[in-house]
């Protein structure tokens, strides 16, 4: 099974992953994504309420769509394949796999 994340749900996992990772609420975590050539993706995650940031690696990322899917829909972080893309045309998104749910074909 194939999970696609569009990047509002990749904003919002990384948003998850924040509010988890250094105790935020996560109303008061905003986060925008970036792409650089060379470096690949990665996060910058503002709060609100008491204007800390944080600096998201791709790596980070990766975690905070699996721990989302934990956290929200009961999947086992370590049965998903995460990979991360960014378009120019399209922005970022995500392609997951369920490998506990993926059948195999002989």
């Amino acid at each position: 099974m194939k999970i696609i994340f569009n990047e509002q749900d990749l904003i919002d996992s990384t948003c998850v992953f924040g509010a988890i990772t250094y105790h935020e609420v996560i109303e008061n975590i905003q986060a925008e994504l970036h792409h650089e050539e060379g470096k690949g993706i990665t996060a910058t995650l503002h709060t609100s309420n008491n204007q800390k940031n944080y600096q998201l690696s791709e790596q980070d990322i990766i975690d905070g769509a699996a721990l989302y899917l934990e956290e929200y829909h009961h999947f086992d972080p370590n049965q998903l394949v995460i990979q991360l893309f960014y378009e120019e045309e399209t922005g970022f998104a995500a392609e997951i796999e369920n490998l506990l749910l993926t059948k195999k074909t002989y």
